[in-house]
């Protein structure tokens, strides 16, 4: 996909999410956000359609089926959180549900994802 910036995305609550995703392994096409339905809550986290999803819940996605990665979105209960590559030329997006900057949280949360999908990637 080219340079861009790595990403966490994090949303709670469970499904639904709000979003569609297209892509896959058997595809040899990279996963990626195809749809985001207003006033979800993929749309109030700064998710972006043409987000490449690179992990979900630690867990790379770069070798995944699509229909793998449904059965791993469907086994999600309450918290999402997603490491998105997000290319240097999509438009910035307001957040719909936040005005502030993120917390000293979101941004631990962005680091230890980022460990945990490069330890399963490793021992994968």
């Amino acid at each position: 996909m080219g340079t861009g910036d790595f990403i966490c995305i994090s949303m709670t609550g469970g499904a639904p999410w709000g979003f569609r995703l297209q892509g896959g392994k058997e595809q040899k096409q990279p996963l990626q956000v195809a749809k985001i339905r207003s006033q979800s809550k993929a749309s109030g986290s700064g998710l972006c359609e043409g987000d490449e999803v690179v992990s979900i819940n630690g867990n790379p996605c770069a070798d995944l089926t699509y229909p793998q990665v449904i059965e791993l979105m469907e086994s999600i209960t309450d918290s999402l959180q997603m490491l998105i590559k997000r290319r240097l030329d999509t438009p910035f997006l307001f957040l719909e549900d936040q005005s502030h900057p993120p917390s000293l949280q979101h941004l631990l949360g962005y680091t230890s994802l980022l460990i945990a999908t490069v330890a399963n990637q490793l021992m994968g």
